[in-house]
């Protein structure tokens, strides 16, 4: 405004001095000469004025120092058998920072890769068929059952029942000897002639005979009437069994089953590789290189499936949250070059870059502040910071430097 009013002033002196009409045509053009002098210097220095108010000063904003942070456990968790690591220190990609039990595991994938092998053996056999020998048995199995049917459809030979006949007639005549032998025992312990063991023996052998006389009774009486229906048609069933086997073997297996083994063996290969995955979660590993944040575990806890066992700070690209007013917003551009300081390193600037600039406005946080006067309106900025000498913690305060 000042420069304006300079410029407004010299305009007055200007035409005071060049729009007399009394003067003479000499003096009027040497006093236009010096009034359009005049006036070109005034213009020049409001240009330059004006320029100087279109250009802001740079600007700086605070903020925190920041690092993304993992959060590892174990899917399906278990005893704590090893901690290799503490608070504070530093990982390698692929180091085991806690390591659990795994015998349990173990015993499950020897049960697993056996029940494998078994499949597998039990695929190979229906693929090379039936072996001749599994028939041939299978043939005399059919013979002896179409042989026990004739014979009991055809019923006992006359041969076999006269000597069953003879079998029981033989037998009631040892009866009637071991009966008469029994009496006389009995006498003769009455008259204490002989022993208790002696009448024991020939009333043991009197039962002896007894029985034996009655299942000999029984066969021929049996083979005289020969089968009875339901055994002729348990024959007929157990040959149709029979024959169907025999059938079965000479087809050899059906595609149906061949295929059925066939996801069995991949359903148990299936099974093993879910339990070397499992076996890789009882090593939790680090996923980068990092500082663990956050460790507290002892040999022998339990850790739950999921559980957030320890928490590591990677620190491989740190950045500054920062937030830059709506006025100055036009001063920042997603990948524009900072200079980032620390009050560690007072004098020594860190080299920056902007990540992103917010699309959406929010309120001042209370724990920032500028150079100037505070927006009512601000934009989240990431600003992510070379640390070549890793000097950086999340949490330090820093100031980053825009329009450098």
């Amino acid at each position: 405004m000042a420069a304006l009013s300079i410029f407004v002033d010299g305009l007055r002196l200007m035409v005071a001095s060049g729009v007399t009409a009394t003067e003479r045509p000499k003096r009027r053009h040497a006093a236009a000469l010096q009034t359009g002098a005049t006036f070109g210097f005034f213009a020049a220095i409001c240009v330059g004025l004006l320029s100087g108010c279109d250009k802001q000063e740079p600007l700086m904003v605070s903020g925190r120092v920041e690092a993304d942070t993992i959060h590892i456990g174990s899917k399906i968790g278990g005893r704590v058998e090893k901690v290799s690591f503490d608070e504070g220190d530093q990982v390698k990609v692929g180091q085991p920072i806690v390591e659990l039990e795994e015998d349990e595991l173990r015993a499950q994938l020897a049960e697993a890769e056996a029940a494998t092998s078994q499949s597998q053996a039990q695929l190979d056999l229906l693929q090379a068929g039936t072996r001749q020998e599994d028939i041939l048995r299978a043939e005399a199995v059919v013979n002896a059952g179409r042989a026990e049917l004739e014979l009991r459809q055809k019923g006992f030979r006359d041969e076999e029942i006269r000597e069953a006949a003879a079998q029981s007639a033989s037998a009631a005549s040892e009866l009637d000897l071991t009966k008469k032998e029994l009496e006389r025992s009995q006498e003769l312990f009455k008259s204490r002639t002989i022993q208790q063991s002696e009448l024991d023996r020939a009333r043991s052998a009197y039962e002896t005979a007894k029985a034996r006389t009655a299942a000999a009774a029984q066969r021929e009486a049996l083979m005289r009437s020969g089968s009875r229906p339901e055994e002729i048609d348990r024959a007929k069933a157990q040959l149709a069994q029979a024959e169907a086997d025999l059938q079965r073997l000479r087809n050899g297996p059906r595609p149906e089953e061949i295929a059925a083994q066939r996801a069995a063996v991949a359903a148990a290969a299936a099974n093993i590789l879910r339990i070397h995955s499992q076996l890789d979660e009882m090593k939790i590993l680090a996923p980068s290189d990092a500082i663990v944040e956050t460790l507290d575990l002892r040999t022998g806890d339990l850790v739950k499936a999921g559980e957030t066992v320890a928490v590591l700070n990677t620190l491989r690209a740190p950045y500054v949250r920062c937030y830059v007013p709506e006025n100055r917003l036009a001063q920042v551009k997603p990948g524009q070059k900072v200079d980032v300081t620390i009050d560690s390193l007072a004098h020594e600037k860190l080299e920056g870059t902007v990540r992103r600039v917010a699309s959406v406005a929010e309120f001042t946080p209370r724990n920032i502040q500028t150079q100037e006067k505070r927006s009512e309106l601000v934009f989240e900025t990431k600003v992510d910071v070379q640390d070549p000498k890793g000097v950086l913690r999340a949490g330090m305060y820093a100031d980053v430097h825009i329009g450098r």
